[in-house]
């Protein structure tokens, strides 16, 4: 029974998570006060803010084409700016990157146990690139040193852990004596060596400057938003350590998108930054929902416009429980059975 009830609310909890979250930043911050800074709002700015987050979007899709070719994966640059953009319509599933590699095997079929490593490699080297960018914002919130130090521990950790084959070979062995996840990590060790791979090739080391640049635009979206509700106190290097500090403690939350965590850490820091709290609020607000809808809307457009050329006809059940299946294909083995990208071409 309460096995039942536990599977039942699991899929929930990061949505609950992100709505109390955000519930508890509108009344920190006095929803008069919020909606008096969105109301006299510049929204022609909103076009700027949209070429920002899409110029990310591209820069982010060419580093991932460049991890590709440590695999030797077939795709064109275009290939993998549409793949990578196609996966954004995942932006708020749980574990929605795990789209990525279900669209790469429905293509080409690449072997998601291949292709997985690229997204995690991008993903761990993005986070350890945000933790410098972030250091501006420390000083006016000391905590933020020490949500900077979780950080860079488990990013670091995680990643020594998949590049040193003995202490993942340790783990493994370990989680082979709990009864609960012993029959989940089959496919690790064969895991680590496919990111070994991706991590140590000369691609992963040039692709570097696409995630400083994108973390650099980012910054600059964010700046837009805060000029759009009043705020220009804050110049470009403030924008881009609130952001850097947001997407850290967002990764870290494990919530779709951060969702919840970002706009409540970014939003306390703008305000140590001399912003009054309402404005603070309704500049990060305005800065994530265009990027969120954004990212969501152009995957979702992408994924309609080349469902032949992917070779998906998508739907948002399919799209979750292809997530879901990528997950378990990665970390639980090759079952000939698991197809994941199945469930995009009901």
């Amino acid at each position: 029974m309460i096995g039942k009830v536990w599977s039942f609310l699991r899929p929930w909890l990061p949505w609950v998570g992100m709505v109390v979250l955000l519930a508890l930043l509108i009344e920190a911050v006095h929803p008069a006060s919020l909606l008096a800074a969105l109301r006299h709002a510049n929204l022609w700015l909103i076009l700027p803010i949209l070429g920002c987050g899409l110029l990310s979007l591209i820069l982010r899709s060419i580093r991932w084409h460049l991890l590709l070719k440590a695999i030797d994966a077939p795709n064109s640059l275009l290939d993998s700016i549409i793949l990578f953009s196609a996966a954004q319509a995942a932006l708020l599933v749980p574990g929605g990157q795990f789209l990525l590699p279900v669209l790469q095997r429905s293509q080409y079929g690449t072997l998601i146990r291949r292709s997985a490593p690229t997204i995690l490699v991008q993903e761990l080297v993005y986070g350890l690139l945000v933790l410098p960018a972030a250091l501006p914002g420390v000083p006016p919130y000391h905590p933020a040193g020490w949500l900077l130090l979780v950080a860079f521990v488990f990013n670091a950790g995680t990643s020594v852990a998949l590049l040193q084959g003995g202490i993942l070979r340790g783990v493994v062995a370990l989680a082979r004596h709990i009864p609960k996840i012993r029959d989940h990590v089959g496919n690790l060790a064969e895991m680590q060596t496919h990111v070994v791979v991706v991590a140590k090739s000369r691609w992963a080391i040039f692709g570097t400057v696409f995630d400083m640049a994108a973390i650099a635009v980012a910054g600059l979206g964010l700046l837009l938003a805060l000029r759009a509700v009043g705020a220009f106190q804050i110049d470009w290097v403030d924008s881009m350590a609130v952001y850097a500090l947001g997407s850290a403690v967002g990764t870290l939350s494990a919530l779709p998108g951060g969702i919840g965590a970002n706009e409540d850490i970014s939003t306390l820091v703008l305000h140590k930054m001399s912003l009054d709290a309402g404005t603070a609020a309704a500049g990060t607000l305005l800065f994530r929902v265009v990027n969120l809808l954004m990212g969501t809307a152009v995957g979702w457009i992408v994924l309609t416009m080349a469902r032949s050329r992917l070779n998906v006809h998508p739907t948002f059940a399919g799209i979750a429980r292809a997530v879901r299946g990528a997950e378990e294909k990665v970390i639980e083995g090759n079952d000939p059975n698991k197809r994941p990208e199945q469930y995009l071409r009901s």
